[in-house]
This record gives C-alpha cells, sequence and structure tokens, in this order.
C-alpha cells in the first residue's frame, strides 16, 4: 500500500461536497489514479482516525480520479472537515 499522503492527494470542497458532508456523512477527495478503493479507505482512517462504511469512486472526463467516502455512523463529517480546515 502506498502512503496516505500519496493516495490522498487533497480534499474537494464545492457545492455539492458540501452537501454530501451535511445531509450523507461523506467525505470527497481528489486521489491517486493509481489508488483502488481499498487503499482510498485506509488512508482515510489512518489520517483521520475514523472508521470508513463506504467507498465510491469515479473518474471525470479530465481523467481525475474523485473518492466519495462515506464514515461510519458515529463520525462525523463536519468534524472531519473542519478538522482540515474546509469549514
Amino acid at each position: 500500500m502506498k502512503g496516505p499522503h500519496e493516495v490522498l492527494i487533497r480534499p474537494q470542497m464545492t457545492e455539492k461536497a458540501v452537501k454530501l458532508v451535511e445531509e450523507e456523512n461523506k467525505l470527497t477527495f481528489i486521489v491517486a489514479r493509481s489508488a483502488n478503493k481499498r487503499d482510498i479507505k485506509l488512508a482515510v482512517e489512518v489520517m483521520f482516525e475514523v472508521k470508513v462504511d463506504d467507498v465510491k469512486t469515479e473518474i471525470t472526463p479530465d481523467g481525475v480520479k474523485r473518492a466519495y467516502v462515506k464514515l461510519a455512523p458515529e463520525y462525523k463529517a463536519d468534524e472531519v472537515a473542519a478538522k482540515m480546515g474546509l469549514f
């Protein structure tokens, strides 16, 4: 496995990402193109000390890989986003 900083390139905070944080307890990240869902899950769990329930990924038309990370109910995405300085 790659290091967490090699997997997670940066968090993404668009209007849609903020809505996902507030309504679905999900964080959105731009990730390395070579990262798989297991790599992303482990990187988020290690970096932010949370438990991840699910990871969904997509590759945008311009070739950027995006990951939607759903946290376990006992963890709050808005608190993690605040720790990252996004809120």
